[in-house]
């Protein structure tokens, strides 16, 4: 194990920063008396105070996230800084990371590395289902590999969305938000969102929940004639039954859908490279020249704006989104001989298409892709559990999840058509030189599957020794089956001499179809953890855990040939140290933890030219400490504090992804680079967040207000870690005040990015020539002002 002298210091100064706020709150103790809630989490699969449970967890109650204005994960991430949200071209290609560890959610069959469980139920892509966070009882950010309990893809944690439950008493809510975002052009927002709740019988209750979001178009496209993009049409909608067949067995069963329709989303920034300012002679500025050649013939010129962060651009046609997630869960929990039985099985299909007529980013007719996606889930788990406050507490279960996935919609549409520009682009070397990047209408077919099978017994036991210590011990064993396979096809226009271009050679080549040999997994997780109360307000812990993660396929299009396309299984290994402690009398909370976490065949992804690529590093070290504080300063008043140090890189990696300047290789084969030492990407070293929250009792009602900061040191925003591709450090601050008037009745003024930074979420080479060192940009959302009106009956 590497230890180094700034995590021993971070691992001392972030506790004593957080307690020298606690002295803060000290002050105010001999005049008040207002005292933290207790907070209840699920984490370890049962009901349990979150400063009793020993893992680094943060817990966002509906308080909070109301408060603090959160309506999607995206908000979520920034009063979490541990936590980071990526998007690519589709919405629900959302993809998170922990602690620095994170997937490319450009890639449909990279699983994450952070899974997201929203009832128990798994969802094995992650921008599905939580567009809008409305009616949620919860957010739980649990940090860590967490495989004992939670199984595949948690090697860096674990996000835990749990919903509110049918009520006893009828309820009903009705939210209606008007904003302004602040853009390229400036866009309206409009959000509503209800819910209502109560009993239908004796033993019935049920719960239905809505809501719908349109925003208008956010960047302003300078081609003229065209129309804007990057905006937003979604809604979701959810029902859910209780059924109460004793006093100790429920059965909830909710059926949800969502669905993003007529959307221009999500439109990166392309910054076009000039050959003439690239410092280092690139080897191929394709983009620049061909714009210079065939845009004279095609009536377009360069695009004059180079700010890529402004949210302008040039597009010939916006990239069209659209998709849907439907979700059936049915929750059984009872008492069997004084035991818990809880039985959880989830059922969902999804689907989306996006279009992107100018997926070379030239502007030029050159090529339209089709990217249709669709998959289905079948997940059942089972839970056997001890009651708790026993000598001994334990639970065990048995899981079990087919996933099944296809790209390409069933090979009936095309994902590439030429355009008329095509004829005039040569293919290059190594094809002949009469080879083109195609004739218009020639058409390229992928047909891409992948389905698995697992399966998984796990338990779990907590020995408490004494009333001051306590040893837990988890193992789970589990068994993953893949099989995946690659279908191409191309059809071409006679006029083509050579009946060679881009879809046979490079993009959708039939001399790469057929099966993806992928090894079965078949191994021991668990962990060890060891706790002590010296009293009742205080813990620490010490914490093994182990981890894995199954291997994979590379089925996307490209020319990558079969036998390259499997990525090996991941496993890692976690020590971590953490305290948690209620001051002052339950009005100072504090956690923090210190933790070193090694990767062995960490799965990375890169863009290497006209397609993606997983591959493994070798070894990644992650070193880091975390700290968080809740704290009453005044009657009313209350301070959150959060702050993540970490120290992540590539301890050794030798296959990465190379960055422009790139160097030359034979094809088809790819240049590696040696990435050993380097730092990961979206990690920064510092994320910080300070949120201040009042409350006060006037004539009228209540008034409440809060502020949040969230701060980051800079960080590599490329997964090839392009040094030109950095984000520097930059702050964020959201503001909030309002009025809860009698009668139910909710009114409040927003700003969310009041001083509208341009943050950039990721950064990537460009789509096609992916030997161009020009990039594209996405961006985290601009300035929004708004307003909120919210009535409870």
């Amino acid at each position: 194990m590497k230890v180094r002298h700034k995590w021993l210091l971070a691992a001392v100064s972030a506790p004593a920063l957080l307690a020298g706020v606690a002295g803060t709150a000290q002050a105010q103790e001999a005049r008040e008396p207002s005292t933290l809630e207790e907070i209840i989490v699920t984490a370890q699969k049962r009901e349990q105070a979150l400063q009793e449970v020993p893992i680094s967890v943060t817990a966002l109650t509906s308080e909070t996230l109301q408060e603090a204005g959160i309506v999607d994960m995206r908000s979520v991430s920034t009063i979490v800084p541990s936590l980071k949200t990526q998007e690519s071209f589709q919405p629900v290609a959302q993809a998170y990371r922990i602690r620095g560890i994170g997937s490319e959610p450009s890639i449909p069959t990279f699983e994450p590395e952070v899974g997201l469980f929203i009832d128990g139920v798994y969802m094995p892509r992650s921008g599905l289902g939580v567009g809008d966070l409305v009616d949620v009882a919860r957010v739980e950010v649990l940090s860590g590999p967490q495989s004992t309990l939670y199984g595949k893809n948690v090697n860096a944690g674990v996000i835990n969305v749990v919903t509110e439950a049918p009520s006893d008493e009828f309820e009903a809510s009705i939210a209606g938000t008007l904003s302004q975002l602040y853009g390229g052009k400036d866009a309206t927002a409009i959000r509503l969102a209800g819910s209502v709740s109560g009993p239908i019988s004796d033993d019935v209750r049920f719960r239905l929940t809505g809501v719908t979001y349109d925003q208008d178009h956010l960047y302003r496209n300078l081609v003229a004639g065209v129309g804007d993009a990057n905006n937003m049409h979604r809604y979701a909608v959810r029902g859910e039954l209780a059924f109460d067949f004793s006093d100790t067995t429920t059965l909830r069963v909710a059926a949800a859908r969502s669905e993003i329709y007529d959307t221009d989303a999500i439109n990166p920034e392309i910054f076009v490279q000039p050959t003439s300012s690239f410092p280092a002679g690139p080897p191929d500025n394709t983009i620049w020249t061909l714009q210079g050649l065939l845009g004279p013939a095609f009536g377009i010129s360069r695009c004059p704006n180079t700010d890529s962060r402004d949210r302008v651009i040039c597009t010939t046609d916006p990239t069209h989104t659209e998709g849907y997630n439907n979700l059936i869960s049915a929750t059984l929990t009872s008492e069997i001989g004084g035991l818990d039985f809880t039985s959880i099985t989830g059922w969902s299909d999804y689907r989306s298409r996006t279009t992107t007529k100018d997926v070379a980013q030239t502007q030029l007719p050159l090529i339209t892709y089709f990217d249709t996606q669709s998959g289905e889930v079948f997940s059942q788990e089972f839970r056997l559990a001890s009651p708790g406050g026993e000598t001994v507490d334990w639970q065990a279960g048995a899981t079990y999840l087919t996933n099944e996935f296809n790209r390409g919609d069933h090979g009936k549409t095309p994902t590439f058509v030429m355009g008329a520009a095509a004829p005039f682009v040569p293919l290059g070397a190594p094809a002949p030189a009469a080879a083109r990047l195609g004739r218009p209408g020639d058409q390229g077919f992928l047909n891409s599957n992948s389905e698995s099978e697992y399966y998984a017994v796990f338990g779990q036991a907590t020995w408490n020794i004494s009333e001051q210590f306590a040893l837990t011990g988890g193992l789970r064993w589990q068994h993953e089956s893949k099989e995946a396979s690659v279908d191409n096809r191309s059809v071409i226009s006679p006029a083509n001499p050579l009946g060679i271009n881009a879809l046979n050679v490079l993009l959708t080549p039939s001399s790469v179809n057929g099966s993806v040999a992928i090894p079965d997994m078949d191994n021991f997780v668990g962990a060890v953890t060891g706790e002590y109360h010296p009293n009742e307000d205080t813990m620490f812990y010490a914490t093994w855990s182990h981890g894995a993660k199954s291997g994979g396929a590379n089925i996307g299009f490209g020319n990558a040939p079969l036998a390259g396309r499997a990525f090996r299984p991941e496993t890692v290994d976690n020590y971590e140290v953490g305290l948690k402690v209620d001051l002052m009398e339950k009005r100072a909370r504090i956690s923090t933890a210190a933790f070193h976490a090694q990767y062995d065949d960490y799965q990375n992804a890169g863009f290497i030219g006209a397609q993606f690529n997983v591959n493994n590093a070798e070894e990644v070290v992650v070193d880091g400490v975390e700290a968080n504080g809740l704290f009453v300063i005044a009657d009313g008043l209350n301070l959150s504090a959060a702050v993540t140090w970490l120290d992540s890189r590539y301890e050794t990696y030798t296959g990465g992804a190379c960055h422009a300047p790139f160097p030359q290789a034979p094809a088809p084969a790819p240049v590696a680079c040696d990435l050993s030492g380097k730092p990961l990407p979206i990690a920064p070293d510092w994320s910080t967040s300070v949120g201040l929250d009042y409350e006060r009792q006037i004539e009228w009602g209540e008034l409440y207000a809060r502020a949040d900061w969230a701060w980051s040191s800079e960080y590599f925003t490329n997964t090839n870690l392009d040094p030109r591709l950095v984000q520097g450090a930059y702050s964020l601050v959201n503001v909030r005040l309002g009025l809860r008037a009698g009668g139910g009745y909710d009114v409040s003024l927003f700003g969310n990015n009041i001083f509208d930074e341009a943050v950039v979420v990721q950064d990537a080479v460009t789509t096609l020539f992916g030997k161009d060192p020009s990039y594209q940009r996405f961006l985290a959302p601009p300035r929004e002002i708004g307003v909120t009106v919210r009535k409870t009956f």
